[in-house]
């Protein structure tokens, strides 16, 4: 199953934006230019299809002063490794912020099982929260629960003041 938000912009079937993902991915930040560049394609090409990537959000804008600078948000790394436009393990190394590369692995492969057409793909710790809220088994998910600790602090901290607003 396909989820929803990564279907509609469509990489499935638009080979070019996947290599340019990929690009982004691989590469790090770069500008149309240099993907044109790079990937021996017209710019006007490189640049509508980057534009079409960043009203998707799979990709976003930098600061990289004179031209636009574009790099992948996590909704592009997730839809990168969907389609498997790049490595899947530099992708997930990507993704991995201070946990095992391949326990995400195992997370993104059990989340796109697991999840329902609607679920989020924007933010890591909150796909973790979503997966055990929705009963994917611990197996793929136990090793990301660290993930979860800044969630867990903030609605911590929001609970006494619910509390007391009653």
């Amino acid at each position: 199953m396909v989820l929803k938000i990564i279907e509609r912009c469509g990489l499935g079937s638009d080979r070019l934006m996947r290599d340019i993902l990929g690009y982004i991915v691989v590469n790090g930040p770069a500008t149309a230019y240099r993907i044109a560049r790079d990937m021996n394609i017209h710019f006007a090409q490189a640049y509508r299809k980057v534009k079409r990537l960043e009203r998707f959000r799979l990709v976003r804008r930098v600061d990289g002063g004179r031209g636009d600078v574009f790099e992948a948000t996590v909704r592009g790394l997730v839809a990168c490794y969907y389609y498997s436009c790049a490595d899947r393990r530099v992708v997930a190394a990507r993704l991995a912020r201070g946990v095992d590369r391949e326990a995400v692995s195992r997370f993104l492969d059990a989340y796109f099982q697991y999840a329902g057409e609607c679920a989020p793909v924007d933010d890591l710790p909150l796909m973790v929260f979503y997966a055990v809220s929705v009963g994917v088994p611990m197996g793929y998910v136990a090793d990301l629960l660290p993930l979860l600790r800044p969630i867990c602090s903030i609605v911590s901290a929001a609970v006494p003041e619910i509390e007391t607003a009653k």
